[in-house]
């Protein structure tokens, strides 16, 4: 039913950290983040040394799926036209020089946000500071 604590080897491992992705028992949450909900939990681990962001590589593995599916419908707007060949419409090629213009303006938004993108978890001293 419950899992192992990777930490202290409880048997009642019922919660994962954030940021190594290991389950841990209550007893080995840092204490400051007790109160947090499931997504921001630390273990002691990482406590200790202080890791307060997450790995853009770790990121891209939680988020594959959603990933995934973005990327797919990028393939079929910038490259309809095997799909649309393979559906059996023929349309001139000529006729989509306006979708992929679009295509690479929309880009751009997309290339700020992931330069902007937040890797570090929320902390509560910022939080009330502001």
């Amino acid at each position: 039913m419950h899992s192992q604590c990777d930490i202290c080897g409880s048997k009642f491992a019922s919660r994962q950290c954030y940021f190594c992705q290991r389950k841990i028992c209550t007893s080995c949450i840092v204490p400051e983040d007790a109160t947090g909900n499931y997504s921001t939990i630390k273990c002691i681990t990482c406590g200790r040394r202080k890791i307060n962001k997450i790995s853009f590589l770790s990121v891209l593995k939680r988020n594959k799926i959603i990933l995934g599916i973005i990327a797919g419908f990028w393939i079929y707007t910038v490259f309809p036209l095997p799909f649309l060949q393979l559906f059996g419409i023929k349309i001139d090629p000529t006729s989509f020089q306006p979708i992929f213009i679009t295509t690479a303006v929309m880009t751009i938004p997309f290339l700020f946000m992931f330069f902007a993108w937040q890797k570090r978890s929320p902390n509560s001293s910022q939080s009330a500071a502001k």
